[in-house]
């Protein structure tokens, strides 16, 4: 029986969100020993560090189930870390249940009721969820807010031209709409 690998996928950096590279948490004490031993990153929650960990290997397995129960119990137990909330909604949308991710997270946003600044994260899922429902006017104002947030807006802008769901609202942003059109042909 051979050990099944979880593939690994990059940090998307522009909106802090991880899709789902475990390695990151984890890092080699020591690059010049032999047996390359590996110890989690710890910060000041555990449970977050967990938690974070645990969502992350779900959705590198494209375990959607696991990954919405670890984001729902993020949400219950830390209610004022965006991350739980954030990883709820997306695990959701990826089981079909976007109406429900778009209800659980976009009066978190429009409240500012998620902690510290608005998430480039959260606009830029509700923007999904917005694209996925047909509501294009609604996904253009959360995609100029994941863009206007963004920390590399080359790398958001290559992100939302690949994502299906954004298709409709690319021509809403005109820093989206050259690049669109040269994807579409």
């Amino acid at each position: 029986m051979g050990k099944t690998a979880v593939k690994p996928i990059r940090l998307l950096p522009w909106v802090g969100w991880n899709t789902g590279d475990a390695s990151l948490l984890l890092f080699p004490e020591n690059r010049l020993e032999r047996d390359h031993a590996v110890r989690p990153l710890v910060s000041c929650d555990p449970f977050v560090d967990l938690t974070k960990f645990w969502w992350e290997r779900a959705v590198a397995a494209e375990d959607w189930k696991t990954a919405a129960a670890l984001g729902k119990v993020s949400a219950e137990r830390r209610p004022n870390l965006a991350y739980g909330w954030e990883n709820w909604a997306w695990a959701l949308h990826k089981q079909g249940e976007t109406a429900a991710a778009h209800k659980l997270l976009a009066p978190l946003l429009r409240k500012l009721a998620l902690p510290g600044p608005p998430s480039g994260r959260a606009a830029f899922s509700l923007a999904c969820f917005c694209g996925a429902l047909c509501k294009t006017q609604e996904g253009t104002r959360w995609l100029r807010l994941a863009y206007n947030l963004s920390t590399n807006k080359d790398a958001l802008r290559i992100h939302a031209l690949l994502e299906p769901d954004l298709r409709e609202i690319w021509p809403g942003l005109p820093e989206l709409r050259e690049d669109a059109c040269s994807v579409l042909e």
